[in-house]
């Protein structure tokens, strides 16, 4: 997955969004209470996602919200659950 967070200890922390986030490499004691959501949810491949950011030290995450269901896999079980069906 692509991030548009960059992580350094060598430049101030910035949120940017949507185009760029800069973050510092680990969560400082702050994080654990005072992270915002940045932006909307967004999806890639299966997964819907948000990024969270540290209101005090600016550490950012992408927050796994939902895995989004394999359509494949539920057209794959379709097929084969109503070709069983047809046979019974």
């Amino acid at each position: 997955m692509a991030t548009i967070v960059e992580y350094t200890d060598s430049k101030s922390p910035s949120n940017e969004y949507p185009d760029r986030i800069v973050s510092p490499l680990q969560a400082g004691p702050c994080c654990f209470t005072d992270m915002e959501r940045v932006g909307a949810p967004e999806v890639e491949e299966r997964w819907r996602y948000q990024y969270r950011r540290c209101r005090q030290c600016g550490f950012t995450v992408r927050a796994i919200i939902q895995e989004l269901p394999d359509a494949e896999a539920i057209a794959s079980l379709k097929t084969t659950f109503s070709g069983l069906l047809k046979r019974a």
